[in-house]
């Protein structure tokens, strides 16, 4: 990951700084956080100078993880999830995947779980619910073309 004030070096640091009042976060290398960044001004995520710390699977470390922004394996994202997850927060409105669905899948899900919902209905007894999850289990029915 490049430093946010020079886009020249790798970042080494995770701060957050503040700035009128305001706290701004930042990824700088080293260069630019001793030039723009007081030690007294200065709040570093604890979580981000954990030392050693690597991914059990693969063996990436936290400062290789830092220095290229890149995972060696799935299990990265748990071993450095405090780090990715104070990342994104800064950067997008979510933190989770909300990845659009094709609408085939997605009355395909509503069906299955509608069936799951009638099954109970039925062992329940619960006739007005069995009617209810009748009609709509035939309109998604109608609506999906396998």
């Amino acid at each position: 990951m490049l430093c946010e004030n020079c886009q020249e070096r790798n970042a080494t640091s995770y701060c957050q700084i503040n700035v009128g009042g305001k706290v701004v976060q930042k990824y700088l290398c080293q260069q630019c956080r001793a030039a723009l960044v007081p030690s007294d001004e200065l709040s570093v995520n604890p979580e981000f100078q954990i030392k050693n710390q690597y991914c059990h699977n693969c063996g990436t470390t936290l400062k290789d993880f830092v220095a290229s922004g890149y995972v060696g394996c799935e299990y990265c994202y748990i071993e450095f999830y405090p780090i990715i997850k104070q990342a994104l927060h800064g950067v997008q409105k979510e933190i989770k995947n909300m990845g659009k669905v094709p609408k085939r899948f997605e009355l395909k899900t509503q069906i299955e779980d509608t069936e799951k919902l009638l099954e109970q209905a039925i062992s329940n007894s619960d006739l007005m619910q069995v009617n209810r999850l009748s009609a709509k289990l035939r309109q998604l029915k109608g609506e999906y073309h396998d």
